[in-house]
């Protein structure tokens, strides 16, 4: 009796191969020939799967995208304002390994997004989710007097979204320089200028 293939759980594994090699050999070095045998399916076996390694690192950057919401899922309990944007914040922050790993993959994203339409819509549409969560934040910090009344949320989005490709790019080219004790009084001094 043939053997019973579940495709989303296959497609689940090979972008978790993927995410595994690229943070660990970058984007450029992993071959498809790596992460198929990562993923433990033949040569050539990616393809009814992914149509090229562009689309692959797509996937594996929604694949991240999703699990660092699921994070703040997690975390956030009943917090708002200050509280869930800085919960929001530390779940991308890369102040642990995993989270790091998940930078490893975005940088390289950035990169091919800039050239491909699909990728680069992609990471318009899950930005857009990121950008409309921090300014709900912050209008709920706002109503909840915890910000001044003269901050303009709107541009505040905007630094907040910079300040995580930011964080993101130092964290993997200058290690040294960004601990999580640092990466962590950083947002913290942030939100303080916003009190």
């Amino acid at each position: 009796m043939p053997k019973i293939v579940d495709h989303d759980e296959r497609r689940l594994a090979i972008v978790h191969a993927t995410w595994r090699l690229i943070a660990a050999k970058g984007f450029r070095a992993t071959t498809m020939r790596e992460i198929a045998k990562a993923s433990g399916v033949a040569n050539g076996g990616l393809f009814p799967y992914f149509r090229n390694k562009e689309e692959l690192l797509g996937a594996t950057f929604e694949h991240v995208f999703e699990a660092t919401n699921e994070r703040f899922a997690a975390v956030r309990a009943d917090a708002e304002g200050l509280a869930a944007l800085r919960a929001l914040m530390l779940q991308i922050f890369p102040i642990d390994d995993e989270r790091l790993l998940e930078a490893r993959i975005v940088i390289p994203f950035w990169e091919y997004a800039a050239n491909e339409p699909e990728l680069l819509e992609l990471h318009e549409r899950t930005m857009l989710r990121w950008r409309v969560e921090i300014t709900g934040h912050l209008e709920a910090a706002k109503r909840r007097g915890e910000i001044r009344e003269d901050v303009e949320v709107a541009l505040v989005t905007d630094l907040f979204m910079a300040l995580l490709d930011g964080v993101q790019v130092v964290a993997v080219v200058s290690p040294g320089t960004s601990g999580p004790e640092r990466l962590t009084r950083m947002l913290d001094g942030y939100l303080e200028l916003l009190r």
